[in-house]
């Protein structure tokens, strides 16, 4: 099985990264392959909202996102979104990111799904929502509340005992739930 990472923070090296990367060797442990994308290092354009994927069932536009971003979720059994917290909600890259999974809608079914946020406290539940709100959109089960740990920093989120227990139980959960569900992906 495979668990694809999507990480939507602009810091290489920074606190949404570092807890993304926890969770991805939790799931490593359980057996699963891991896959990330640093949303920064990808060339992807916004959702022009032309409709052309409603015709094609594929998007016009010819970046990153159809070629790296959308063949990984498309094979991925578990999906991951990590994203800071900025201004009580998602970055924009990883909203960038989310617009543009429209061309994918009906595709991810039955996907397994995740969300971690890093922040300085407050907005976290937000952010989560959002994040928990594109997946339910694609019909990806969600299971686990996510995970929200606390950093400003680069590696201050490596501190917070609580999200590093959360980031393990996260594993735990989507693991069991992707193997109990791998028959409704077709695997």
């Amino acid at each position: 099985m495979l668990a694809v990472g999507v990480c939507g923070s602009p810091r290489r090296g920074g606190n949404t990264e570092a807890l993304l990367n926890v969770v991805l060797g939790y799931l490593r442990d359980r057996g699963l392959d891991t896959q990330a994308l640093m949303l920064r290092d990808l060339n992807f354009k916004p959702c022009l909202s032309c409709r052309y994927c409603v015709g094609r069932g594929s998007c016009v536009i010819n970046d990153d996102f159809t070629r790296v971003i959308a063949p990984a979720l498309l094979s991925a059994d578990v999906i991951v979104v990590a994203s800071p917290v900025y201004f009580n909600n998602v970055s924009a890259l990883t909203k960038a990111f989310i617009d543009r999974t429209w061309c994918l809608r009906g595709k991810l079914r039955f996907r397994v799904g995740g969300a971690v946020v890093v922040g300085r406290g407050y907005g976290a539940e937000l952010a989560i929502a959002a994040i928990h709100a594109f997946m339910l959109k694609h019909e990806i089960i969600v299971a686990h509340r996510g995970v929200s740990g606390e950093g400003y920093e680069a590696g201050e989120v490596l501190r917070d005992e609580r999200a590093l227990k959360d980031a393990e139980r996260l594993a735990e959960v989507l693991a069991r739930v992707a193997e109990a569900t791998a028959g409704l992906r077709g695997r």
